[in-house]
Protein backbone atom coordinates (compact mmCIF):
# COMPACT_ATOMS: atom_id res chain seq x y z
CA UNK A 1 0.00 0.00 0.00
CA UNK A 2 1.21 3.86 -0.84
CA UNK A 3 -1.59 5.29 1.40
CA UNK A 4 -0.30 5.58 5.27
CA UNK A 5 -2.45 6.39 7.83
CA UNK A 6 -2.47 6.84 11.60
CA UNK A 7 -5.84 5.63 13.51
CA UNK A 8 -6.68 7.23 16.71
CA UNK A 9 -8.82 5.08 19.18
CA UNK A 10 -9.44 7.19 22.53
CA UNK A 11 -12.15 6.44 25.26
CA UNK A 12 -14.26 9.75 25.96
CA UNK A 13 -16.20 10.31 28.54
CA UNK A 14 -19.48 12.05 28.02
CA UNK A 15 -22.16 13.37 30.32
CA UNK A 16 -25.71 11.84 29.93
CA UNK A 17 -27.43 13.42 32.63
CA UNK A 18 -28.22 14.43 36.32
CA UNK A 19 -30.93 14.56 38.40
CA UNK A 20 -32.17 15.18 41.90
CA UNK A 21 -34.47 13.05 43.64
CA UNK A 22 -36.07 14.03 47.14
CA UNK A 23 -36.90 11.37 49.60
CA UNK A 24 -38.54 11.46 53.04
CA UNK A 25 -37.47 8.78 55.10
CA UNK A 26 -39.42 7.93 58.40
CA UNK A 27 -38.69 6.05 61.66
CA UNK A 28 -38.21 5.31 65.51
CA UNK A 29 -35.56 4.92 67.84
CA UNK A 30 -35.06 3.36 71.21
CA UNK A 31 -32.93 4.38 73.68
CA UNK A 32 -30.14 2.09 75.16
CA UNK A 33 -31.68 0.46 78.24
CA UNK A 34 -29.37 1.67 80.32
CA UNK A 35 -29.69 5.17 78.94
CA UNK A 36 -31.62 8.01 81.23
CA UNK A 37 -35.11 8.91 80.15
CA UNK A 38 -34.78 12.21 77.50
CA UNK A 39 -35.99 15.45 79.20
CA UNK A 40 -35.58 17.67 76.13
CA UNK A 41 -33.70 16.62 72.86
CA UNK A 42 -31.23 19.42 71.72
CA UNK A 43 -30.84 17.94 68.12
CA UNK A 44 -30.99 14.79 65.95
CA UNK A 45 -28.63 15.12 63.39
CA UNK A 46 -28.76 12.36 60.18
CA UNK A 47 -25.77 11.45 57.81
CA UNK A 48 -26.45 9.65 54.77
CA UNK A 49 -23.88 6.67 54.18
CA UNK A 50 -23.95 5.25 50.24
CA UNK A 51 -24.19 1.49 50.00
CA UNK A 52 -24.32 1.41 46.35
CA UNK A 53 -25.22 2.69 43.16
CA UNK A 54 -26.04 0.68 39.61
CA UNK A 55 -27.36 2.34 36.83
CA UNK A 56 -29.83 0.64 34.17
CA UNK A 57 -32.15 2.13 31.52
CA UNK A 58 -32.15 5.48 32.19
CA UNK A 59 -32.63 5.30 36.04
CA UNK A 60 -30.21 4.59 38.57
CA UNK A 61 -30.39 2.66 41.61
CA UNK A 62 -29.41 3.46 45.09
CA UNK A 63 -28.83 2.22 48.18
CA UNK A 64 -27.86 3.26 51.48
CA UNK A 65 -28.84 4.45 55.12
CA UNK A 66 -28.99 7.26 57.12
CA UNK A 67 -26.94 7.21 60.11
CA UNK A 68 -28.47 8.89 63.12
CA UNK A 69 -27.31 11.02 66.47
CA UNK A 70 -28.85 12.52 69.02
CA UNK A 71 -28.15 14.97 71.99
CA UNK A 72 -30.39 15.81 74.61
CA UNK A 73 -30.70 16.49 78.16
CA UNK A 74 -32.18 13.46 80.41
CA UNK A 75 -34.79 14.54 82.92
CA UNK A 76 -33.70 15.12 86.58
CA UNK A 77 -34.74 15.16 90.02
CA UNK A 78 -35.24 18.50 91.22
CA UNK A 79 -31.96 20.56 90.49
CA UNK A 80 -29.77 17.53 90.16
CA UNK A 81 -27.06 18.20 87.40
CA UNK A 82 -26.84 15.72 84.81
CA UNK A 83 -24.93 16.73 81.95
CA UNK A 84 -25.63 16.27 78.33
CA UNK A 85 -25.84 12.64 76.90
CA UNK A 86 -25.17 11.63 73.01
CA UNK A 87 -26.72 8.66 71.68
CA UNK A 88 -25.68 6.98 67.84
CA UNK A 89 -27.58 5.23 65.89
CA UNK A 90 -25.90 3.62 62.64
CA UNK A 91 -27.81 2.63 59.82
CA UNK A 92 -31.37 3.89 61.30
CA UNK A 93 -33.15 4.68 57.77
CA UNK A 94 -32.43 2.48 55.06
CA UNK A 95 -33.04 3.74 51.76
CA UNK A 96 -33.58 2.14 48.68
CA UNK A 97 -34.71 4.95 45.66
CA UNK A 98 -33.96 4.68 41.71
CA UNK A 99 -33.37 7.97 40.36
CA UNK A 100 -34.35 8.66 36.60
CA UNK A 101 -31.97 9.78 34.16
CA UNK A 102 -32.71 9.72 30.59
CA UNK A 103 -29.91 7.96 28.65
CA UNK A 104 -28.21 6.06 31.42
CA UNK A 105 -27.27 2.66 30.76
CA UNK A 106 -25.83 -0.73 32.51
CA UNK A 107 -22.62 0.25 31.74
CA UNK A 108 -22.63 3.87 32.44
CA UNK A 109 -20.14 5.93 34.95
CA UNK A 110 -22.37 6.93 37.75
CA UNK A 111 -21.57 9.95 40.84
CA UNK A 112 -24.38 10.11 43.56
CA UNK A 113 -24.25 13.14 45.84
CA UNK A 114 -26.18 12.80 49.07
CA UNK A 115 -27.71 15.71 51.55
CA UNK A 116 -30.33 15.53 54.58
CA UNK A 117 -32.24 18.42 53.44
CA UNK A 118 -34.35 18.95 56.71
CA UNK A 119 -35.00 16.79 59.94
CA UNK A 120 -37.27 16.48 62.25
CA UNK A 121 -38.47 14.97 65.40
CA UNK A 122 -40.76 14.24 68.32
CA UNK A 123 -40.35 12.58 71.54
CA UNK A 124 -42.51 9.64 72.49
CA UNK A 125 -44.63 9.30 75.07
CA UNK A 126 -42.88 7.09 78.05
CA UNK A 127 -39.65 9.57 77.24
CA UNK A 128 -37.49 6.54 75.40
CA UNK A 129 -38.45 6.65 71.96
CA UNK A 130 -38.27 9.28 69.24
CA UNK A 131 -39.81 9.67 65.96
CA UNK A 132 -37.72 11.24 63.07
CA UNK A 133 -39.07 12.73 59.80
CA UNK A 134 -35.77 13.13 57.32
CA UNK A 135 -36.00 14.55 53.84
CA UNK A 136 -32.81 12.86 51.73
CA UNK A 137 -31.55 14.46 48.51
CA UNK A 138 -30.15 11.99 46.15
CA UNK A 139 -28.11 13.46 43.26
CA UNK A 140 -27.02 10.86 40.46
CA UNK A 141 -25.02 11.84 37.45
CA UNK A 142 -24.25 9.64 34.97
CA UNK A 143 -21.11 9.80 32.27
CA UNK A 144 -20.58 7.43 29.02
CA UNK A 145 -17.59 6.22 28.05
CA UNK A 146 -17.76 5.62 23.52
CA UNK A 147 -14.78 4.79 21.90
CA UNK A 148 -13.58 6.98 19.59
CA UNK A 149 -11.92 6.02 15.84
CA UNK A 150 -10.34 8.42 13.76
CA UNK A 151 -7.67 9.37 11.47
CA UNK A 152 -5.41 11.38 12.75
CA UNK A 153 -2.80 12.24 9.94
CA UNK A 154 -1.95 10.39 6.15
CA UNK A 155 0.64 10.27 3.84
CA UNK A 156 0.61 8.91 -0.10
CA UNK A 157 4.07 7.47 -1.40
CA UNK A 158 3.09 9.10 -4.58
CA UNK A 159 4.32 12.38 -6.80
CA UNK A 160 0.62 13.25 -6.55
CA UNK A 161 -0.60 16.15 -3.65
CA UNK A 162 -3.02 14.59 -1.06
CA UNK A 163 -5.30 17.29 0.46
CA UNK A 164 -6.02 17.03 4.08
CA UNK A 165 -8.33 19.23 6.36
CA UNK A 166 -9.07 18.21 10.13
CA UNK A 167 -10.31 19.74 13.40
CA UNK A 168 -8.51 19.46 16.77
CA UNK A 169 -10.74 17.94 19.70
CA UNK A 170 -9.99 17.62 23.39
CA UNK A 171 -12.53 14.79 24.68
CA UNK A 172 -11.65 13.43 28.38
CA UNK A 173 -10.64 10.09 28.73
CA UNK A 174 -12.01 8.11 31.40
CA UNK A 175 -10.31 8.76 34.52
CA UNK A 176 -7.70 6.86 36.51
CA UNK A 177 -9.32 5.34 39.76
CA UNK A 178 -7.74 5.21 42.84
CA UNK A 179 -9.46 3.55 45.93
CA UNK A 180 -8.96 4.87 49.61
CA UNK A 181 -9.37 3.05 52.54
CA UNK A 182 -7.05 4.59 55.54
CA UNK A 183 -7.55 5.06 59.41
CA UNK A 184 -5.51 8.09 60.87
CA UNK A 185 -5.28 8.19 64.69
CA UNK A 186 -3.86 10.99 66.48
CA UNK A 187 -4.36 12.67 70.36
CA UNK A 188 -5.62 16.48 70.69
CA UNK A 189 -4.21 17.52 74.24
CA UNK A 190 -5.98 20.26 75.85
CA UNK A 191 -4.11 22.57 78.28
CA UNK A 192 -7.50 23.41 80.95
CA UNK A 193 -8.12 24.53 83.93
CA UNK A 194 -9.76 21.46 86.26
CA UNK A 195 -13.57 22.93 86.23
CA UNK A 196 -12.63 22.41 81.76
CA UNK A 197 -11.64 19.25 81.65
CA UNK A 198 -13.82 17.16 78.96
CA UNK A 199 -16.64 15.43 79.89
CA UNK A 200 -18.78 14.60 76.86
CA UNK A 201 -18.02 14.80 73.28
CA UNK A 202 -20.90 16.54 71.59
CA UNK A 203 -20.13 16.88 68.34
CA UNK A 204 -17.05 16.44 66.16
CA UNK A 205 -16.41 17.00 62.45
CA UNK A 206 -13.40 16.83 60.35
CA UNK A 207 -13.09 18.71 56.90
CA UNK A 208 -9.86 17.21 55.11
CA UNK A 209 -7.85 19.02 53.28
CA UNK A 210 -5.05 17.43 49.86
CA UNK A 211 -2.11 19.55 49.15
CA UNK A 212 -1.43 19.69 45.29
CA UNK A 213 -0.30 16.11 44.67
CA UNK A 214 2.95 14.93 43.35
CA UNK A 215 2.68 12.53 39.83
CA UNK A 216 5.25 10.99 38.11
CA UNK A 217 5.05 7.82 35.30
CA UNK A 218 3.24 5.11 36.90
CA UNK A 219 3.04 6.81 40.35
CA UNK A 220 1.34 9.33 42.50
CA UNK A 221 1.77 11.00 46.07
CA UNK A 222 -0.46 13.58 48.63
CA UNK A 223 -0.18 14.58 51.34
CA UNK A 224 -3.19 15.92 53.77
CA UNK A 225 -4.50 16.88 56.76
CA UNK A 226 -7.75 17.44 58.88
CA UNK A 227 -9.08 20.62 59.88
CA UNK A 228 -11.10 19.47 63.36
CA UNK A 229 -14.53 21.40 64.41
CA UNK A 230 -14.93 19.94 68.74
CA UNK A 231 -17.92 20.82 70.62
CA UNK A 232 -17.99 19.70 74.03
CA UNK A 233 -19.55 19.77 77.53
CA UNK A 234 -17.12 20.08 80.37
CA UNK A 235 -16.93 18.26 83.87
CA UNK A 236 -18.73 21.79 85.33
CA UNK A 237 -21.56 20.92 82.65
CA UNK A 238 -20.74 24.07 80.68
CA UNK A 239 -20.45 23.86 76.82
CA UNK A 240 -17.45 24.99 74.96
CA UNK A 241 -16.33 24.65 71.22
CA UNK A 242 -12.83 24.52 69.81
CA UNK A 243 -11.22 24.60 66.51
CA UNK A 244 -8.26 22.49 65.50
CA UNK A 245 -6.31 23.08 62.25
CA UNK A 246 -3.97 21.29 60.38
CA UNK A 247 -3.88 18.17 62.67
CA UNK A 248 -3.82 14.07 61.75
CA UNK A 249 -1.45 14.11 58.96
CA UNK A 250 -1.60 11.56 56.52
CA UNK A 251 0.08 10.53 53.26
CA UNK A 252 -1.48 8.82 50.62
CA UNK A 253 0.66 6.95 47.76
CA UNK A 254 -0.25 5.12 44.63
CA UNK A 255 0.69 2.90 41.75
CA UNK A 256 -0.88 2.50 38.53
CA UNK A 257 0.50 2.62 35.26
CA UNK A 258 -2.58 5.24 33.84
CA UNK A 259 -0.93 7.63 35.77
CA UNK A 260 0.95 10.39 34.65
CA UNK A 261 2.56 13.80 35.12
CA UNK A 262 0.55 16.81 33.95
CA UNK A 263 -2.57 15.21 35.77
CA UNK A 264 -5.58 17.13 37.96
CA UNK A 265 -6.98 15.24 40.95
CA UNK A 266 -10.56 15.35 42.21
CA UNK A 267 -10.86 14.05 45.59
CA UNK A 268 -14.38 12.19 46.00
CA UNK A 269 -13.66 11.66 49.87
CA UNK A 270 -15.63 10.47 52.56
CA UNK A 271 -14.55 10.97 56.14
CA UNK A 272 -15.70 9.79 59.66
CA UNK A 273 -14.27 11.04 62.81
CA UNK A 274 -14.51 9.48 66.07
CA UNK A 275 -13.20 11.39 69.16
CA UNK A 276 -12.89 9.51 72.39
CA UNK A 277 -12.18 11.31 76.20
CA UNK A 278 -8.92 9.88 77.91
CA UNK A 279 -6.52 11.43 80.38
CA UNK A 280 -9.36 11.92 83.08
CA UNK A 281 -10.55 14.50 80.54
CA UNK A 282 -7.33 16.14 79.17
CA UNK A 283 -7.12 14.08 76.32
CA UNK A 284 -9.14 13.39 73.14
CA UNK A 285 -7.92 10.27 70.72
CA UNK A 286 -9.42 11.18 67.22
CA UNK A 287 -9.65 8.41 64.79
CA UNK A 288 -10.48 9.16 61.16
CA UNK A 289 -11.88 7.06 58.55
CA UNK A 290 -10.99 8.04 55.02
CA UNK A 291 -12.61 5.89 52.21
CA UNK A 292 -13.96 7.09 48.53
CA UNK A 293 -11.67 7.67 45.60
CA UNK A 294 -9.39 9.63 43.64
CA UNK A 295 -9.92 10.60 40.12
CA UNK A 296 -6.93 11.55 38.02
CA UNK A 297 -7.64 12.69 34.77
CA UNK A 298 -6.20 14.82 31.90
CA UNK A 299 -7.76 15.76 28.80
CA UNK A 300 -5.43 15.69 25.78
CA UNK A 301 -6.02 16.95 22.19
CA UNK A 302 -6.65 15.15 19.41
CA UNK A 303 -5.94 15.65 15.75
CA UNK A 304 -9.05 14.90 13.67
CA UNK A 305 -9.16 14.54 9.82
CA UNK A 306 -12.15 15.61 8.28
CA UNK A 307 -11.22 15.09 4.79
CA UNK A 308 -8.77 13.06 3.00
CA UNK A 309 -9.00 13.45 -0.91
CA UNK A 310 -6.37 13.14 -3.89
CA UNK A 311 -6.24 13.67 -7.69
CA UNK A 312 -8.32 11.12 -10.17
CA UNK A 313 -10.11 9.22 -7.21
CA UNK A 314 -6.92 7.43 -6.19
CA UNK A 315 -7.87 7.75 -2.37
CA UNK A 316 -11.34 6.82 -1.20
CA UNK A 317 -12.65 7.72 2.49
CA UNK A 318 -15.36 6.36 4.75
CA UNK A 319 -16.60 8.75 7.41
CA UNK A 320 -18.63 8.46 10.72
CA UNK A 321 -20.18 11.09 12.91
CA UNK A 322 -18.35 10.79 16.32
CA UNK A 323 -19.36 12.90 19.12
CA UNK A 324 -17.78 14.06 22.21
CA UNK A 325 -17.66 16.58 25.10
CA UNK A 326 -14.31 18.54 23.95
CA UNK A 327 -12.52 20.48 27.20
CA UNK A 328 -12.36 23.83 26.98
CA UNK A 329 -11.02 25.28 29.98
CA UNK A 330 -11.63 25.07 33.65
CA UNK A 331 -11.69 28.36 36.30
CA UNK A 332 -11.31 28.19 40.26
CA UNK A 333 -12.03 31.43 42.26
CA UNK A 334 -12.47 31.74 46.02
CA UNK A 335 -14.93 34.44 47.18
CA UNK A 336 -16.32 35.16 51.12
CA UNK A 337 -20.14 35.36 51.21
CA UNK A 338 -21.98 37.78 53.79
CA UNK A 339 -25.48 38.38 55.25
CA UNK A 340 -27.53 38.92 58.30
CA UNK A 341 -30.18 35.88 59.09
CA UNK A 342 -32.60 35.94 61.57
CA UNK A 343 -32.85 33.19 63.69
CA UNK A 344 -36.68 32.22 63.70
CA UNK A 345 -39.78 32.38 65.79
CA UNK A 346 -38.95 28.69 66.74
CA UNK A 347 -36.11 29.59 68.22
CA UNK A 348 -34.73 30.61 71.73
CA UNK A 349 -32.83 33.89 71.70
CA UNK A 350 -29.35 33.30 71.53
CA UNK A 351 -26.43 34.76 73.83
CA UNK A 352 -23.60 32.84 72.13
CA UNK A 353 -22.96 31.23 69.50
CA UNK A 354 -20.44 28.33 69.73
CA UNK A 355 -19.95 27.27 66.15
CA UNK A 356 -21.39 28.02 62.90
CA UNK A 357 -21.50 26.09 59.38
CA UNK A 358 -23.11 25.79 55.78
CA UNK A 359 -23.52 23.76 53.11
CA UNK A 360 -24.11 24.79 49.45
CA UNK A 361 -26.50 24.47 46.83
CA UNK A 362 -26.45 25.38 43.38
CA UNK A 363 -29.31 26.66 41.75
CA UNK A 364 -29.13 28.04 38.54
CA UNK A 365 -26.79 29.85 36.16
CA UNK A 366 -26.55 31.95 33.36
CA UNK A 367 -23.44 32.52 30.62
CA UNK A 368 -23.03 35.75 28.82
CA UNK A 369 -20.02 35.72 26.22
CA UNK A 370 -17.21 34.03 28.65
CA UNK A 371 -19.16 35.50 31.60
CA UNK A 372 -20.76 32.66 34.09
CA UNK A 373 -23.02 33.50 36.41
CA UNK A 374 -23.72 31.41 39.54
CA UNK A 375 -26.49 31.26 41.14
CA UNK A 376 -27.29 29.38 44.45
CA UNK A 377 -28.01 29.31 48.25
CA UNK A 378 -26.64 28.49 51.40
CA UNK A 379 -27.73 26.46 54.25
CA UNK A 380 -26.21 27.65 57.45
CA UNK A 381 -26.01 25.33 60.71
CA UNK A 382 -25.77 27.00 64.48
CA UNK A 383 -24.86 25.66 67.38
CA UNK A 384 -25.46 28.52 70.67
CA UNK A 385 -26.32 28.96 74.47
CA UNK A 386 -29.59 30.40 74.46
CA UNK A 387 -30.10 33.57 76.23
CA UNK A 388 -30.51 32.74 79.57
CA UNK A 389 -29.89 34.12 83.23
CA UNK A 390 -28.84 30.40 84.73
CA UNK A 391 -25.41 29.73 85.13
CA UNK A 392 -25.61 27.18 83.08
CA UNK A 393 -26.83 28.10 79.71
CA UNK A 394 -28.99 25.36 77.63
CA UNK A 395 -27.76 24.39 74.37
CA UNK A 396 -29.27 24.69 70.83
CA UNK A 397 -28.60 24.42 67.37
CA UNK A 398 -30.32 25.99 64.40
CA UNK A 399 -30.79 24.93 60.96
CA UNK A 400 -31.74 28.20 58.94
CA UNK A 401 -32.24 26.36 55.46
CA UNK A 402 -31.39 28.61 52.17
CA UNK A 403 -30.45 31.41 54.85
CA UNK A 404 -28.51 33.13 52.12
CA UNK A 405 -28.36 33.79 48.48
CA UNK A 406 -25.37 33.27 46.50
CA UNK A 407 -24.55 35.16 42.95
CA UNK A 408 -21.26 34.81 41.91
CA UNK A 409 -19.94 36.27 38.30
CA UNK A 410 -16.73 34.59 37.07
CA UNK A 411 -14.43 35.08 33.56
CA UNK A 412 -14.16 32.14 32.70
CA UNK A 413 -11.58 31.38 28.79
CA UNK A 414 -13.33 30.04 26.10
CA UNK A 415 -16.77 30.14 27.46
CA UNK A 416 -19.75 30.41 25.15
CA UNK A 417 -22.93 30.22 24.74
CA UNK A 418 -24.13 26.81 24.60
CA UNK A 419 -21.18 24.68 26.28
CA UNK A 420 -21.75 22.70 29.10
CA UNK A 421 -19.81 24.32 32.43
CA UNK A 422 -19.77 22.13 35.06
CA UNK A 423 -19.94 23.81 38.37
CA UNK A 424 -18.95 22.58 41.81
CA UNK A 425 -19.64 24.61 45.36
CA UNK A 426 -17.64 23.93 48.36
CA UNK A 427 -17.57 25.70 51.55
CA UNK A 428 -14.56 26.43 53.75
CA UNK A 429 -14.69 28.59 57.26
CA UNK A 430 -17.89 29.84 58.13
CA UNK A 431 -17.75 32.51 60.55
CA UNK A 432 -20.66 34.38 62.45
CA UNK A 433 -20.97 37.60 64.41
CA UNK A 434 -23.96 37.39 66.97
CA UNK A 435 -25.81 41.23 65.98
CA UNK A 436 -28.63 41.31 68.23
CA UNK A 437 -30.85 37.76 70.55
CA UNK A 438 -32.34 37.23 67.45
CA UNK A 439 -29.89 37.93 64.47
CA UNK A 440 -26.50 37.11 63.23
CA UNK A 441 -24.47 37.61 60.29
CA UNK A 442 -22.62 35.52 59.06
CA UNK A 443 -19.48 35.20 56.65
CA UNK A 444 -18.79 31.60 54.77
CA UNK A 445 -15.72 31.18 52.61
CA UNK A 446 -17.22 29.78 49.27
CA UNK A 447 -14.90 28.38 46.32
CA UNK A 448 -15.97 28.07 43.42
CA UNK A 449 -14.58 25.03 40.45
CA UNK A 450 -15.91 25.23 36.73
CA UNK A 451 -14.74 23.18 34.39
CA UNK A 452 -16.00 24.09 30.70
CA UNK A 453 -17.08 21.29 28.10
CA UNK A 454 -18.07 21.54 24.42
CA UNK A 455 -20.36 18.77 22.97
CA UNK A 456 -19.01 18.55 19.50
CA UNK A 457 -20.52 16.80 16.58
CA UNK A 458 -17.91 15.87 13.89
CA UNK A 459 -17.67 14.11 10.40
CA UNK A 460 -14.59 12.29 10.26
CA UNK A 461 -12.65 10.32 8.57
CA UNK A 462 -12.59 6.56 9.58
CA UNK A 463 -11.07 4.76 6.91
CA UNK A 464 -8.77 5.85 4.02
CA UNK A 465 -7.58 3.73 1.15
CA UNK A 466 -6.00 4.27 -2.08
CA UNK A 467 -7.23 2.94 -5.37
CA UNK A 468 -5.50 1.48 -8.05
CA UNK A 469 -7.63 1.90 -11.74
CA UNK A 470 -9.31 -0.95 -12.57
CA UNK A 471 -7.71 -3.29 -14.60
CA UNK A 472 -9.41 -3.89 -18.94
CA UNK A 473 -10.10 -7.30 -17.83
CA UNK A 474 -10.25 -8.09 -14.69
CA UNK A 475 -10.11 -11.64 -12.47
CA UNK A 476 -13.18 -12.74 -11.58
CA UNK A 477 -12.28 -14.15 -7.92
CA UNK A 478 -9.10 -12.64 -6.32
CA UNK A 479 -7.71 -14.52 -3.69
CA UNK A 480 -5.62 -12.02 -0.80
CA UNK A 481 -3.62 -12.77 2.29
CA UNK A 482 -5.19 -10.29 5.07
CA UNK A 483 -2.75 -7.26 6.05
CA UNK A 484 -2.41 -5.86 9.09
CA UNK A 485 -5.50 -2.50 9.17
CA UNK A 486 -7.46 -4.40 6.46
CA UNK A 487 -10.83 -4.13 6.76
CA UNK A 488 -13.44 -5.54 4.85
CA UNK A 489 -14.46 -2.05 3.45
CA UNK A 490 -10.74 -0.99 2.21
CA UNK A 491 -10.82 -4.52 0.64
CA UNK A 492 -13.80 -3.76 -1.62
CA UNK A 493 -12.71 -0.45 -2.51
CA UNK A 494 -9.33 -1.55 -3.27
CA UNK A 495 -10.55 -4.45 -5.68
CA UNK A 496 -13.95 -2.57 -6.94
CA UNK A 497 -15.99 -4.74 -5.52
CA UNK A 498 -18.65 -4.47 -2.66
CA UNK A 499 -18.60 -5.00 0.69
CA UNK A 500 -21.79 -7.58 0.37
CA UNK A 501 -20.07 -9.67 -2.30
CA UNK A 502 -16.93 -10.06 -0.37
CA UNK A 503 -18.56 -11.59 3.26
CA UNK A 504 -21.22 -13.67 0.93
CA UNK A 505 -18.12 -15.86 0.02
CA UNK A 506 -16.60 -15.83 2.97
CA UNK A 507 -18.04 -17.96 5.71
CA UNK A 508 -15.79 -16.13 8.37
CA UNK A 509 -17.06 -12.69 7.60
CA UNK A 510 -20.88 -13.24 7.02
CA UNK A 511 -21.52 -11.76 10.18
CA UNK A 512 -22.42 -8.27 9.41
CA UNK A 513 -20.09 -7.12 12.28
CA UNK A 514 -16.87 -9.49 11.40
CA UNK A 515 -14.01 -8.07 10.26
CA UNK A 516 -11.02 -10.02 8.66
CA UNK A 517 -7.83 -11.07 10.68
CA UNK A 518 -4.32 -10.81 9.47
CA UNK A 519 -2.82 -13.65 8.03
CA UNK A 520 -6.79 -14.76 7.04
CA UNK A 521 -6.87 -16.51 3.68
CA UNK A 522 -9.87 -14.79 1.78
CA UNK A 523 -12.19 -14.73 -1.45
CA UNK A 524 -12.47 -11.53 -3.09
CA UNK A 525 -15.28 -11.47 -6.09
CA UNK A 526 -15.82 -9.13 -8.77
Amino acid sequence: MSLSVKENRIAAVNRVGENTLQTVLQGKVDLPSTAAPVGRIVWVKGVPVLHSAAPDQDRVYVQGAVDLTMVYAPETLGDEPAGLKRVEWPGALPFDAHVEVLGAEPEALVKVKLAVLACEWELAPGQFSVDVDLILAVTATVDQVRELKAISSANLAKPVKLTTDGVVLTPVPPPVELQVAKQVTGMLEFDLDEDDLVRTVLDLEAQVKLEEPAFKDGEMEVRGWAALSLLYETENFTVKAREFNQVLAFELNFTHPGLEPGMTLEPRLESRCEGFVVNDGRSLRVELGLGGVLLAKKPQAVQVLTEISAPGGMVETRKELLAADSFVSQKEQQAVVRGLIELGENNPPMREILKCRAAAHLTDYDVEEDKLTIEGVLDVEIFYLAHSEEDIKPLFRGYLPEALPVSQTLAVPGLELGMQPRIELEVGAARPDLINRETLEAAVTLRYRVEVLEYLEVEAVVEAVDVEPLPEDPPTLTFVFVQSGDTVWKLARRYHTTEEAIRRVNPSLQDGEAEPQPGEHLCIPR
